[in-house]
């Protein structure tokens, strides 16, 4: 397993969020979008508890769209850059 940093992007409104995430395969885009939502499991956005999950369901699936930063071989480094990446902005 690989560990990727990835950008998810609100097309709407330009807000973004950067997280980790395990994935077998770091190259491919598997549905995932952050924070527990998957493309294709509605249950994971409908009845949203987060910020984000709350605006999948506002602006809809389409308006999102993630980008792999990086790829990693341990957790630890890609909690790392995340680390160094994330702040309030």
């Amino acid at each position: 397993m690989k560990y990727i940093v990835y950008k998810t992007t609100n097309k709407v409104n330009n807000y973004i969020y950067i997280g980790v995430h395990k994935t077998a395969y770091p190259n491919k885009f598997d549905g995932y979008l952050g924070c527990g939502v998957r493309i294709n499991k509605p249950s994971t956005y409908e009845k949203g508890k987060t910020a984000f999950q709350i605006a999948v369901k506002t602006f809809g699936l389409s308006n999102f769209y993630r980008e792999t930063l990086a790829i990693f071989d341990t957790e630890q480094d890609a909690y790392l850059l995340e680390e160094l990446l994330v702040n309030e902005e």
